[in-house]
């Protein structure tokens, strides 16, 4: 806020205020990033940390990203196209334009809403209705106690089997049939999990936020789950993360770099692998990539989903490999692995490896 005031008041440049800007994003991901990976050992209050500063660095992007935009054209259509774009979205500030949104309530009110991508006014739904928020808190209570349930009965024990088969064998191997019983025993609690979870932080907690501070768009997810492709799932799975892609590096890899679509999505997934990356291995205290390479490998396997939707449209084909891949090959293997390197690096160094 500090910076982007000092720009409209103009006590300092233009170039001077990116700058300002750039240092201030790096450290608000850099800083906890350090924090985490040296004084913090637990890994889950590690990653709820990582996750909220990589939520904070993204909407401090936005913030700067958006206000350099309204600032560049203020002076092109300043109450004409802007305020058109912003009338319908919230009544009370129809006539709000640059540099009035340049506040602490505003910024303060972005803070907390469920959105990542900034825009001066935000559709607006009307007083908060207190008893649906009495009735989300109840079923969030149901679902932390199922997710719960689930981690301690099902996920916690296959974890702690593997690592008991990784201690009890002194050369500490895994055979390939091992391998393969581990994945459908995460499989089956992984998927579970991933569900409630989804459920919980995307239909309740989103909504709940919402309904308390009367933010009006609730589209925080789509169908993902009647996916054709691959592609179709990561546009509709996480709307708001979507949109910060679309709006923050997707569309300015394709205006300022003038690059094709295929080269801006590939941009796309290469930010979002990094930012998975840096969620899993600095709560963890350790970079075995596992995450990025799971999340690149999904470039692959969009193009062949979309081509197959293509040739066979209508097909369910494209859905079950969407559901095979995330629900048995992706995210049970990739936990696979992380507890293995994990228990590698709590073992003094003992390292797992595969035998025939």
């Amino acid at each position: 806020y500090a910076i982007e005031r000092s720009l409209v008041t103009s006590l300092i440049s233009e170039k001077i205020g990116m700058t300002m800007h750039v240092l201030n994003c790096a450290a608000s991901l850099i800083v906890p990033s350090c924090i985490i990976w040296y004084f913090l050992s637990s890994p889950i209050i590690g990653a709820m940390l990582m996750m909220q500063s990589i939520i904070t660095w993204m909407k401090l992007i936005s913030y700067a990203h958006a206000n350099s935009d309204y600032r560049t054209n203020k002076n092109v259509n300043s109450h004409g196209s802007l305020d058109a774009l912003i009338s319908d979205l919230d009544p009370r500030e129809s006539r709000l334009a640059y540099p009035k949104n340049v506040t602490l309530k505003n910024i303060y009110y972005f803070w907390l809403a469920p959105t990542l991508t900034y825009q001066i006014a935000f559709p607006r739904s009307g007083p908060t209705r207190w008893p649906k928020v009495f009735t989300i808190l109840i079923r969030m209570s149901i679902c932390v106690t199922l997710l719960s349930f689930f981690l301690g009965q099902i996920f916690a024990p296959a974890l702690n089997d593997l690592v008991e088969s990784l201690e009890a064998d002194e050369a500490a191997k895994l055979s390939v049939d091992d391998i393969f019983t581990f994945v459908l025993k995460l499989a089956i609690a992984n998927t579970y999990c991933w569900l409630i979870g989804s459920y919980l932080f995307f239909h309740l907690y989103l909504n709940l936020l919402a309904e308390i501070l009367q933010f009006g768009d609730r589209v925080f997810y789509k169908d993902w789950w009647n996916s054709s492709d691959v592609s179709s799932y990561w546009r509709l799975w996480n709307m708001p993360v979507h949109y910060w892609l679309v709006r923050h590096v997707y569309f300015p890899s394709i205006r300022r770099l003038h690059i094709s679509k295929n080269t801006a999505s590939f941009i796309v997934f290469f930010v979002s692998a990094v930012l998975h990356e840096i969620i899993i291995s600095i709560p963890f205290h350790m970079i075995r990539w596992w995450s990025f390479l799971g999340m690149m490998g999904q470039i692959p396997l969009v193009a062949f989903t979309k081509r197959i939707d293509k040739y066979m449209p209508g097909s369910s084909i494209g859905n079950m490999i969407f559901w095979m891949s995330f629900c048995v090959v992706g995210q049970p293997m990739a936990v696979l692995f992380y507890t293995i390197d994990y228990w590698t690096l709590k073992s003094d160094g003992k390292i797992c490896e595969i035998k025939e």
